[in-house]
């Protein structure tokens, strides 16, 4: 069976990765659901950016010492020379995750977060789409335990495996599928965690030649910048 396809981080090829407009033209293609990262401002609202920092006008910002209300106004420098660069609320990528029936794919960035924000941010998934609907993801376990903890299976997890094959045994302990690099990934593992009924998440595949391998391999999803459920 075909893997359902995510796009990384929005569709960017034309627009900057992570931002409204990458995240509207993943939602016009055949995507199953739609990859972005979120970190905490410093008044404590969750937003979209891969990396902890960025830079506006060749300056150098740190999201955790912004305000919501700083950080929405600087434009980011881009090689796009995308304009209508800016870092998006969270609120506003499941937004258009919920228009476009596309699946949201959160990778929690922070190490650690606060039980306080973990739930915040739940209670807005569940109040505005059903916490059963998105999907959660991240490199460090504490943050996905403590909503598995909190939730229980109601709630879809994958931990992200890059370079730590102890997670593998972490995601098999509290029942979480793994979402692995495609350096990584043997078939192998793949039969491993299907026989536990666990499911595997690929990334990134941009290549014609690795989609076909792990298509045969037997993975449930693939994460891509270029491919969608028809390529």
């Amino acid at each position: 069976m075909r893997p359902l396809a995510i796009a990384h981080r929005g569709y960017h090829q034309k627009y900057y990765e992570n931002t409204i407009n990458a995240f509207k033209e993943a939602a016009k293609r055949d995507y199953y659901g739609i990859e972005t990262d979120i970190h905490l401002t410093k008044d404590n609202y969750w937003v979209v950016h891969h990396d902890p920092d960025f830079k506006s006008g060749g300056q150098k910002y740190v999201i955790a010492e912004l305000t919501k209300d700083e950080l929405i106004k600087l434009p980011l420098d881009n090689e796009q020379g995308d304009n209508a660069a800016f870092i998006p609320l969270f609120e506003d990528f499941l937004i258009i995750c919920i228009e476009s029936e596309k699946r949201p794919i959160i990778e929690i960035k922070p190490k650690n977060p606060k039980r306080k924000y973990l739930k915040k941010l739940c209670k807005y998934i569940d109040k505005v789409l059903g916490l059963d609907k998105v999907t959660f993801i991240a490199f460090y376990p504490w943050p996905l335990i403590k909503l598995r903890l909190k939730y229980g299976r109601r709630i879809h997890l994958q931990m992200l495996i890059e370079p730590y094959f102890f997670l593998i045994k972490w995601a098999k302990l509290f029942r979480m599928d793994i979402d692995i690099s495609e350096k990584l990934l043997t078939k192998e593992i793949v039969e491993k965690m299907h026989k536990k009924k666990l499911r595997v998440n690929v990334w990134t595949i941009d290549e014609e030649a690795s989609l076909r391998k792990f298509e045969e391999m037997g993975v449930d999803y693939i994460t891509t910048n270029v491919f969608d459920q028809k390529s």
